[in-house]
């Protein structure tokens, strides 16, 4: 991986960088259970978070942030179960 994963995990939660089945072919397994070991952590870490109610924007952001490393999962999972 010419990246760290805990640096590909951070772009696709901001939304600097998508997943798909293209991209992915390049990660050998190895750095695809490093990645999405990377997105669960994160994502734990975004659960993880309290914003205050009143703070809808604030609230926004998180929510799509968790989407986009839900989505990310999804791909990676798909992936590994259709294989190469």
């Amino acid at each position: 991986m010419a990246t760290p994963a805990w640096k590909v995990a951070s772009d696709v939660t901001e939304g600097f960088l998508t997943l798909n089945s293209v991209m992915l072919k390049k990660y050998e397994a190895h750095e695809l259970v490093a990645l999405q070991a990377e997105l669960d952590r994160s994502a734990r870490e975004l659960r993880g978070t309290v914003i205050p109610q009143d703070d809808l924007d604030a609230s926004q952001k998180k929510n799509r942030k968790l989407l986009r490393i839900s989505q990310a999962l999804t791909i990676i999972q798909a992936y590994r179960i259709r294989g190469r």
